[in-house]
């Protein structure tokens, strides 16, 4: 199996913890952050609104792991990542902006289906292994082709 397209499912983040400490070693990785637009982007909170110099485009992408209509794609800026960091995991679900994916090389690494409590996270059968030893719970890999 391509490494590049194999993706664990993880429905097993309960606590902000294991949140935030998937969400750094992912935020590493990463070039870009995505999102998925819940509310008009016309209209952004002023914590979103912060952000705007680091947008990249907004776009409407049918390859993302979880694409509902349009999306937006920002540099990985250490303002974005405190953006990021700023939330627990639940604080994502009907927000103005969800599910949040992390792209490397033009490819997601990382994808989120927050009102799913979804994470579909790239990895390799030993990673995941070791993540579960740790108390995730993430099942057998797939080919995702994004």
């Amino acid at each position: 199996m391509d490494k590049a397209n194999s993706f664990a499912l993880s429905e097993s983040i309960v606590s902000d913890k294991k949140w935030y400490d998937l969400l750094n070693t992912y935020l590493e990785k990463a070039d870009f952050a995505e999102f998925n637009i819940l509310y008009d982007s016309r209209k952004l909170n002023p914590e979103l609104e912060s952000l705007e110099p680091d947008l990249v485009e907004e776009l409407e992408r049918k390859n993302k792991i979880y694409s509902s209509r349009m999306s937006r794609r920002y540099r990985l800026s250490d303002r974005v990542k405190k953006f990021i960091l700023s939330k627990p995991y639940k604080d994502w679900n009907n927000y103005q902006f969800e599910d949040l994916s992390l792209i490397k090389n033009g490819i997601e690494i990382f994808a989120t289906i927050t009102h799913e409590n979804y994470i579909f996270a790239q990895m390799s059968d030993e990673e995941r292994d070791r993540l579960n030893e740790q108390g995730y719970d993430f099942r057998e890999l797939h080919n995702i082709n994004n």
